[in-house]
């Protein structure tokens, strides 16, 4: 039975709002194909290969990826309306920076998934039966503080500035276009986070006094607000963890080097159960291939 409570206007409060949330962002994570059923990450090269346990020969060429099978090999590409058609012959794929598609299906039920990250074409396995999935239990999280929902003035840029960034993947760098800053007090100290859009509004990557202990490496955190307006919330309870930290498997960008906050923010999501929260060094996405584009 729902345990709502209403404001005095009649409203829900911000931590029902906020309990609301937790509980569709942990259903979202146990859906059969989300993050913690990525069990695989390969990158594709320019030279034909083929990358088990993926059926097919699999390259890149031409700013697209590439790969056949025949139709005993029981690789099935993937519609945008989600219907399959077994390959026999050949298919290809081309992807914007940044871009992903899950294109492949195979055995039972895994999802290959197409991303296209600094460059470099990649397959991300989705694996309904992968063992994170079975044993999760919910993400652990600090309890709902209201001090940590902040008013933030927006200091937008007058054009977008592309800051090359690090990522969860060893030596693979992304670009992140900021768009602008979010300036917030805490206990009476200035701070500012470096900003991307995401959807219609701002988000930020950032870490803090807690990274690589308490939480993950880093996180992310909504913006909000009405820029045009120049005033805007953000509210750390909403901190989330990248896909990396559920995954050895993440090729998640790094926040720019401007984002390390100088304080301990103790709110939102805490490192997942079991796990550092800093990304893997090894037993992640093997090494990048050479140049493709």
């Amino acid at each position: 039975m729902s345990t709502q409570v209403l404001d005095a206007a009649g409203s829900l409060t911000q931590l029902d709002r906020w309990s609301a949330f937790r509980t569709s962002r942990e259903d979202g994570l146990r859906q059969s194909h989300d993050w913690l059923s990525v069990a695989g990450f390969l990158w594709v090269s320019d030279e034909p290969a083929v990358l088990a346990p993926v059926p097919g020969t699999w390259w890149v060429s031409a700013d697209a990826v590439h790969v056949r099978a025949a139709a005993a090999d029981g690789l099935e590409i993937l519609a945008a309306d989600g219907s399959a058609t077994l390959l026999d012959g050949e298919t290809s794929l081309s992807l914007g920076e940044a871009g992903g598609q899950r294109f492949a299906r195979f055995g039972q039920d895994v999802i290959a998934e197409v991303l296209l990250r600094g460059g470099y074409y990649a397959l991300r396995l989705r694996d309904p039966q992968a063992p994170a999935l079975a044993s999760f239990d919910g993400v652990p999280t600090f309890d709902y503080d209201p001090t940590w929902r902040i008013p933030v003035r927006f200091e937008p840029y007058d054009e977008v500035r592309k800051v090359t960034v690090g990522s969860a993947a060893p030596g693979l760098t992304q670009v992140a276009a900021t768009v602008g800053e979010i300036v917030f007090e805490r206990d009476g100290v200035e701070h500012r986070l470096v900003a991307t859009s995401r959807g219609e509004g701002w988000a930020a990557s950032f870490s803090d006094e807690t990274s690589g202990s308490e939480t993950s490496a880093w996180r992310s955190v909504p913006i909000e607000g009405d820029v045009a307006s120049g005033e805007g919330v953000i509210d750390f309870n909403y901190a989330l963890n990248y896909p990396y930290a559920l995954s050895d498997f993440g090729t998640c960008p790094s926040p720019v080097s401007a984002n390390q906050l100088a304080l301990a923010v103790r709110a939102g999501e805490l490192a997942p159960s079991g796990r550092t929260g800093v990304p893997p060094t090894s037993g992640g996405p093997t090494a990048l291939p050479g140049p493709q584009r």
